[in-house]
């Protein structure tokens, strides 16, 4: 057997063995963006809305984008179990609010069977492969933290560390099960969870993105909020 072979082996066996189709258990799709949201916030209802068709469309771009290389082509995933939305930052530029979020989806792959197997998988297949492009950058040996492709447990395995392994495997499955805690059902309650935090922050930060809060926090003599360096009551005041 080649070097590369015995080494491809051994990783399989890493996965197979010991954590189990850990990154498939749920498999999550994590994608950062931002929501920007111009003027005050006058119905936080339909901003509601607007936040939880933006998740929507993401999940539906991870579900069409993760098929099987065959024809007709075959989804991976039907709908994520939980919506986990993190707000990392908000910041506000006069009327605008901009909101940095890191959306995480749990999703659980139709071709992993009850034993953890990936029907899909090549050694499962004979050698075909008909997984997603994306699927095989999975472990990859090359990739460091943060890059595409990279697993905490394939490079601990690299040091032929039983306990570098084990702790690594304890690692992820403690993240994973943290992230699936943290979420939500619905894109629709992860959307209410984020416009809490929006007026949170605007309460403390940003009064006047605020329906009924302007004229509480600015006086008409004061500069206005939308930075134009008028008095309030010359501005949006009037």
């Amino acid at each position: 057997m080649s070097s590369i072979a015995k080494e491809s082996s051994f990783f399989s066996r890493i996965c197979t063995d010991l954590c189990k189709g850990m990154c498939c258990d749920p498999w999550w799709g994590i994608i950062s963006y931002t929501i920007v949201k111009e003027g005050v916030i006058s119905n936080p209802d339909d901003f509601k809305k607007e936040i939880a068709k933006g998740i929507h469309d993401r999940v539906q771009r991870i579900t069409e984008v993760y098929v099987t290389n065959e024809r007709p082509a075959r989804r991976l995933f039907n709908l994520p179990e939980r919506y986990t939305v993190h707000v990392r930052n908000i910041n506000t530029n006069g009327n605008k609010l901009s909101i940095n979020v890191l959306a995480m989806f749990a999703f659980r792959c139709i071709f992993l069977s009850p034993d953890k197997t990936c029907l899909i998988h090549p050694s499962f297949l004979g050698g075909a492969d008909i997984r997603p492009p994306q699927c095989g950058f999975m472990g990859s040996l090359n990739a460091h933290i943060g890059e595409k492709g990279y697993c905490r447990i394939i490079h601990a395995a690299q040091t032929n560390n039983e306990s570098a392994i084990e702790r690594a495997i304890e690692v992820e499955k403690n993240a994973s099960e943290r992230h699936y805690k943290e979420g939500f059902q619905t894109a629709e309650e992860a959307a209410e969870a984020v416009i809490g935090r929006v007026r949170e922050y605007c309460f403390k930060y940003a009064k006047h993105l605020l329906a009924g809060e302007r004229q509480a926090v600015l006086g008409r003599n004061d500069p206005c909020y939308c930075g134009s360096n008028k008095k309030y009551k010359k501005c949006h005041g009037q």
